[in-house]
């Protein structure tokens, strides 16, 4: 799995692909398939860990649908990507709304311990959990002014995106982009 170093789960989406730059690329995908979106999904906290088995043996017993969850899961993906570097990119717009939208009218409001409640996907749902999940996530980001704060990574083939509050951060992760970067440079100066 991925590292989870975005800051919001919608972004640790779009850092599913590595490599924006080359969108080709079948390297670049950490969702190879449906059962490394359903675990994906638990580790990205956007569904609790213990769903996570049902909704794995789901996908195996309805393997068409799991497919066609993780086709739409991918589209939202890239469609978020562009909407979050480019906010007058009307189509990837609508592509994230429409998921959303379904998302919100089949979302349940459920009470937490911590008295704050909040809106999560229909238990039961089968294999379109992952995607509705994402697809909430995905309104919660493009309706916060966290949204203002998305920078994309610089980095050679990354382009990963990430929440910087400060105006700071640079990389991805300076452990290795950044580190890259000025090994790049080091051996430009020599």
């Amino acid at each position: 799995m991925p590292a989870l170093l975005a800051g919001h789960p919608a972004l640790e989406l779009c850092n599913t692909w590595a490599g924006w730059d080359e969108p080709t690329d079948p390297r670049g995908e950490w969702l190879p398939d449906f059962d490394h979106l359903a675990v994906w999904a638990g580790h990205a906290g956007l569904l609790d860990p213990a769903i996570v088995p049902r909704l794995r043996a789901a996908g195996r017993e309805q393997n068409l649908a799991a497919d066609e969850v993780l086709a739409e899961v991918r589209s939202l993906r890239a469609a978020l990507h562009d909407v979050l570097l480019d906010p007058a990119d009307g189509a990837a717009f609508a592509l994230v709304a429409t998921q959303a939208q379904r998302a919100a009218g089949l979302a349940v409001l459920e009470a937490n311990p911590d008295g704050v409640a909040r809106w999560v996907p229909p238990p039961g749902i089968g294999p379109a959990l992952p995607l509705l999940a994402v697809a909430t996530a995905a309104a919660d980001l493009l309706t916060s002014t966290a949204r203002t704060q998305v920078r994309a990574c610089p980095g050679e083939g990354c382009g990963w995106l990430f929440l910087d509050p400060r105006g700071r951060r640079r990389w991805c992760t300076m452990a290795v982009c950044g580190n890259r970067a000025k090994v790049r440079t080091y051996a430009s100066r020599r």
